[in-house]
């Protein structure tokens, strides 16, 4: 909460007790019935009176110094927020307009690619979006505002001598005039207007100092959301990149291994919907899809001779396929980015009763993100056609799962499986 440098209530007390005093001295001088002291009554009631006058002007002058620290404060902790550029360009605005009682105004800031300034928010009062259109009168301030690097103040435009060669502002009826700058180490990164077309006097010049703290402060906070909203974007660029990507590496298996074509894609899809049903959601649901398409990569590091044999394999060539988990995890672990997906290209050949490979582990040993996998994976290599078979009905293979609960399956993960409503792909 705010907490006011000077005490208005400390002051309005000591006002109090100089007009109690005054009033004390007028009945003394009273009290005397000496007739030569009226004057003296009249002089010292006129100064009571004056002392009155002087305390309401303190009194607002306060309360504006007051509202103006606060708003400085308030940008403050702006700069310290969280807050997305268009939020903070939004509370700069609205704080300012309120500030200085103005009734409009918008904010440009300097584009990175050309240099040129741009309005990015125009706002008038009860925080209202305002056209762009609406402020052409106000470039012609704006250039000078960016050519000398300092604020232009006017109490009253239509008697101001340096805009006596400007038209529009004797056209546009415009009055009380703000417009600064926003730096960035002494470099320019934008300017912030506002003006009131009704009143004169609205700005002062001696608020001037306060417009310059608070326009360096608008500009520290406009710079870090512009550096945190450009770490975002360069952060979902190599997320982009980075699933690009894993998409060529899945595409490449699906290429090369043509029985299995599409099993990727469609265990991955009905992966995140069992997923889903369980309460998976955000950054762990977007791991289990990563790891779903991944699940087979370790299949690249088999020679295409044993991956691809159409007979029947021998036990060590069995054993060389089994090793597809581990090859998955030796390739994974060395990339950042894919690591929390790691679980089901690693564990997803584990069994619940601990007779899977490569680890032999058992129950809640097995990571929850491959539990819900093996099942899918099970569902789809058994119901899909093979050269050597035909995939078996979806009635009987859902009997087969059902009947591997608490063995090959994580029980409670069959049961979410079970009620799935769709299992289309």
């Amino acid at each position: 909460m705010f907490k006011p440098i000077i005490d208005i209530q400390s002051i309005q007390r000591q006002f109090q007790d100089v007009r109690a005093l005054l009033m004390r001295a007028v009945g003394s001088l009273t009290k005397t019935g000496d007739p030569l002291v009226s004057t003296a009554i009249q002089d010292i009631t006129r100064v009571t009176q004056s002392v009155s006058t002087v305390e309401q002007s303190v009194n607002d002058y306060l309360k504006v110094r007051q509202s103006q620290l606060g708003a400085l404060m308030g940008v403050g902790r702006v700069i310290n927020s969280s807050l997305g550029l268009k939020r903070v360009l939004e509370e700069v605005m609205d704080t300012l307009i309120e500030l200085m009682r103005a009734e409009r105004g918008f904010l440009m800031l300097r584009e990175s690619s050309t240099g040129e300034l741009s309005v990015r928010i125009a706002r008038g009062i009860a925080h209202i979006n305002l056209e762009e259109e609406t402020f052409k009168v106000s470039r012609t301030i704006v250039g000078k505002v960016v050519e000398s690097g300092e604020p232009i103040l006017t109490t009253n435009a239509q008697d101001d001598p340096r805009f006596n060669s400007q038209l529009s502002i004797a056209a546009f009826q415009l009055r009380s005039i703000l417009c600064a700058p926003l730096k960035i180490k002494n470099e320019l990164i934008g300017v912030i207007y506002v003006e009131n077309r009704a009143r004169a006097g609205i700005f002062q010049e001696s608020e001037l100092g306060m417009i310059k703290a608070f326009a360096d402060q608008a500009a520290v906070a406009i710079d870090n959301a512009q550096l945190f909203e450009n770490l975002q974007a360069g952060n979902r660029e190599l997320q982009e990149a980075y699933q690009a990507t894993l998409e060529g590496w899945v595409q490449a298996l699906d290429m090369r291994d043509k029985e299995t074509e599409g099993h990727t894609q469609r265990v991955t899809i009905l992966t995140e919907r069992l997923a889903r049903s369980m309460g998976v959601e955000g950054v762990a649901l977007i791991d289990i899809i990563r790891g779903a398409l991944l699940h087979d990569i370790g299949k690249m590091a088999i020679h295409d001779g044993i991956l691809l044999k159409p007979g029947k394999l021998t036990d060590d060539e069995r054993a060389l396929i089994q090793k597809h988990p581990q090859y998955a995890y030796d390739m994974l672990k060395r990339i950042d980015f894919l690591l929390p997906a790691i679980d089901i290209p690693y564990c997803h050949h584990e069994k619940w009763d601990g007779t899977g490979y490569p680890r032999g582990l058992k129950g809640e040993e097995i990571p929850f993100a491959a539990r819900i996998f093996t099942v899918i994976d099970v569902w789809d290599a058994l119901i899909s056609d093979r050269p050597y078979r035909k995939g078996y009905p979806q009635a009987e293979v859902l009997e087969l799962i059902k009947a591997d609960s608490g063995k090959h399956f994580d029980p409670r993960v069959v049961e979410a499986f079970l009620a799935l409503d769709d299992l289309s792909v």
